[in-house]
C-alpha cells in the first residue's frame, strides 16, 4: 500500500498554540538529539551526481528508460548514461563477463574522460600464471549503478581454475558471483582470486572520503525490481523522503537465539534495532523463533530487518503492509536475491513490490558470516552515509554474492532533525506529529520518565487531533496501567481514521484493554467493527471464537447462533482469507 500523510483525521491549523515557546523549546531537543546520534561526514556532495555512472542493457527493452529517468531525477550529465550489450538480463558467464560489461565499459569510460585505466602484463610464477591486469589511474566518478536490465549474477564456473583460487577453502570456491559485488573491485581487477570472497579492508569505515576508486573500489548499487516501473520508483521514494523525512515505524524479527553459530544474525538485527530507538522510531522487537505471523499488522513501515524464510512469509506476502516512502527493509537470508524480479520468490523482489524503497540480498549462499551486518548499515545511515557508502561500510566480503538495491545517493537521515524540524514546524507540514514522536522517544531514551513524557505530549497543541500522537499517548497511558485513559485515546484514534493496519492494531489492542478492565461487552462491539471492516483479515476466524466465548458469557443467544455459522464457514476448507 502506497501511503501519502498518515496523520489523516487532522488540520495543520490545530497545531496554532497559545503557548509559541513549546515550539521553539520541541526544536532544542531536536537539535541535542541529533547531535548525539550523528556525525558530520566530511565528504563534499556538491557534485555527487557529476560521479555517477549509469549503466544500462542496450538488449533490455526499458533498461535505457530507466537509465534516462535516474538520470533526469538526479540532475546526471547524459555522458554519465553507458549502454551495455548484455546477452542475457539476470546470469551471464565469467566470459560474457569480461566481454560484454567490463571490457566495454572501461573503453566507455576511458572515451567520455570519466576514468582511465592502464593495461600491464603481470608475469607467470611457480604460482600463478600469468595475466593481463588492468590498473586504474584516474577517476571522475565515485559510483556504478545499474539498473533494470543489467545481469545481476555471474554464474558459477567449475572449469575457471587458477592459482590463487586453488588456496580458497574447498567450501568457498565457488567462483560465481553477484555481478554488482564483483564490479566494486573494477579498479583493482586482477589482484583477487576468481572463486571465493576477498575481505573488504571497509568493512566498518567511519570515514567516508576513503571510499573511492583511488583505494581501489567502486560503489556499486542497483535500481531494479520485478518491473521498470518499480524501478523508477525507488528513485522517487527515495527522493520524496529525502525532501520529507523519512518517518514511521521500525520492525525488527530477531529468531530469540542465545547461542550457537548463528547468534550473530540476532545480535546484527538486534542492533538495528537499538540504533532505531536512538533515533526515536516506534521500534517492535519480535523474539520468537517464528517469523511475522500473516495477520500481524505492520502500519507505517520505515526500517524492517528479520531473516531466516527462504521466501516471503507472513505479512510481507499480503498486499496490504505499508511501507513509508525511502522505507529501508531487509531479510537475511542466503538466497533472498536469486531472483530480484519476482513477486513471489524469496525476498528482494517482493519487499520491492510492496513498496520498499531500499532493501539488500544476496543471489548465492553467502555464509553467514560473509552477508553485510544490518546493524552497521543502519549506524552509518544514522552517522549521514548514503546507501552506497553504508553497503560498502556494512559487508565483509566483496568479490561474492552481496547486493544493494535502491538510490546510492539517497541519505534518509540528512538534513538533521534540527533542520528538518524547523523546517516542519515553520510550514505546519502534517509530518509534523512523527518528528515529535521520535523526539519523545529520544527523550525516553536519555531518562526522561514515562510520567515526565505523558505531560509532555498532553501539553503539546493539537495531540488529540492527530491519529499519530494520539495512539502514542493512548499506549503510555497503557505502560503506566492507566487503561481506562488508554481506551478512551484508542477510540478517539479510530475516530481520525489512520492507516488500515494502524487500524487494525488499534481494533486488536483495544478489545485486549476493554477485557483487561472486564469490559466484555464493549471487548465484544470492538472486535465486531473490526469483523465488518476487515471482512478478509487472516485473524478473523481467531476473531470471531472469541467474540463467540463474549457472547455466550452475556448470554447473547442470537449472537452465538450467528458466530457458530461463521466460524463454520471461516474453519471449512477452501475458505479464503487475506485476499
Amino acid at each position: 500500500m502506497k501511503l501519502t500523510n498518515s496523520c489523516s483525521g487532522w488540520s495543520a491549523n490545530a497545531w496554532a498554540s497559545p503557548d509559541p515557546g513549546w515550539a521553539r523549546r520541541w526544536l532544542v531537543w531536536v537539535g541535542f538529539a541529533y547531535l548525539l546520534i550523528s556525525s558530520v561526514v566530511g565528504q563534499d556532495r556538491t557534485n555527487e551526481p557529476s560521479q555517477v555512472v549509469v549503466l544500462y542493457n542496450t538488449r533490455e527493452r526499458n533498461s535505457q528508460a530507466v537509465a534516462e529517468f535516474y538520470a533526469r531525477e538526479r540532475g546526471i550529465p547524459e555522458n554519465n548514461l553507458i549502454g551495455l550489450a548484455c546477452s542475457h538480463p539476470a546470469v551471464i558467464s565469467w566470459a560474457d563477463y569480461e566481454k560484454q560489461v567490463t571490457g566495454p565499459l572501461r573503453e566507455q569510460l576511458g572515451e567520455r574522460n570519466l576514468a582511465r585505466f592502464t593495461s600491464e602484463i603481470i608475469p607467470a610464477t611457480s604460482e600463478q600464471a600469468g595475466s593481463v591486469r588492468h590498473r586504474l589511474t584516474t577517476s571522475k566518478v565515485r559510483y556504478l549503478v545499474l539498473v533494470y536490465g543489467m545481469p545481476y549474477r555471474i554464474a558459477n564456473d567449475t572449469n575457471l581454475v587458477d592459482t590463487l583460487s586453488e588456496k580458497v577453502p574447498p567450501h568457498l570456491r565457488n567462483n560465481g558471483a553477484a555481478l554488482d559485488n564483483e564490479l566494486i573491485l573494477l579498479p583493482s581487477s586482477g589482484l583477487f582470486a576468481l572463486a571465493g570472497p576477498a575481505n573488504n579492508p571497509f568493512q566498518g569505515a567511519t570515514n567516508v572520503s576513503a571510499l573511492h576508486p583511488g583505494n581501489g573500489v567502486f560503489l556499486v548499487s542497483r535500481l531494479d525490481g520485478p518491473t521498470p516501473e518499480l524501478a523508477k520508483g525507488l528513485v522517487t521514494k527515495a527522493l520524496q523522503a529525502e525532501r520529507d523525512g523519512l518517518w514511521g515505524r521500525a520492525y525488527f524479527d530477531l529468531r530469540g537465539l542465545a547461542d550457537g553459530p548463528y547468534k550473530a544474525g540476532d545480535d546484527w538485527i538486534g542492533s538495528a534495532a537499538n540504533i532505531a530507538r536512538t533515533l526515536g522510531f516506534e521500534t517492535y522487537v519480535d523474539r520468537a523463533g517464528t517469523t511475522l505471523p500473516l495477520g500481524f499488522p505492520m502500519s507505517e513501515v520505515a526500517l524492517y530487518a528479520g531473516w531466516y524464510d527462504q521466501d516471503v512469509s507472513g505479512p510481507f506476502t499480503l498486499p496490504t503492509v505499508e511501507f513509508a516512502p525511502g522505507a529501508i527493509a531487509y531479510h537475511l537470508h542466503s538466497f533472498s536475491a536469486r531472483n530480484p524480479r519476482s513477486t513471489t520468490k524469496h525476498w528482494v523482489g517482493p519487499l520491492i513490490d510492496r513498496g520498499a524503497t531500499v532493501t539488500l540480498g544476496c543471489v548465492d549462499e553467502p555464509f553467514l558470516q560473509m552477508t553485510p551486518n544490518i546493524g552497521v548499515f543502519f549506524a552509518r545511515l544514522a552517522a549521514g552515509f548514503n546507501v552506497g557508502e553504508a553497503f560498502l561500510a556494512s559487508t565483509p566480503t566483496l568479490s561474492w554474492q552481496n547486493i544493494v538495491i535502491g538510490d546510492p545517493l539517497y541519505r534518509p537521515f540528512l538534513p538533521n532533525l534540527l533542520e528538518r524540524g524547523r523546517e516542519m514546524n515553520r510550514t505546519n507540514s502534517p509530518l509534523l506529529p512523527w518528528a515529535i514522536t521520535q523526539t519523545l522517544n529520544f527523550q525516553l531514551n536519555q531518562g526522561k520518565t514515562t510520567d515526565e513524557v505523558i505531560k509532555a505530549l498532553e501539553e503539546i497543541p493539537g495531540t488529540t487531533n492527530s491519529i499519530v500522537l494520539t495512539e502514542k499517548l493512548a499506549r503510555l497511558y497503557e505502560q503506566k496501567s492507566r487503561i481506562k485513559q488508554a481506551i478512551t485515546l484508542g477510540q478517539r484514534a479510530l475516530v481520525l481514521g489512520g492507516t488500515p493496519q494502524q487500524r487494525v492494531r488499534l481494533f486488536l489492542d483495544l478489545a485486549e484493554w476493554q477485557r483487561t478492565l472486564d469490559r466484555p461487552k464493549d471487548a465484544f462491539a470492538t472486535l465486531e467493527q473490526f469483523s465488518q471492516e476487515f471482512p478478509g483479515h487472516p485473524k478473523l476466524l481467531a476473531v470471531r471464537r472469541e467474540q463467540l466465548d463474549y457472547a455466550r458469557d452475556l448470554d447473547l443467544t442470537g449472537e452465538v447462533a450467528r458466530l457458530k455459522g461463521e466460524i463454520e464457514r471461516l474453519a471449512s476448507p477452501g475458505t479464503s482469507v487475506g485476499k
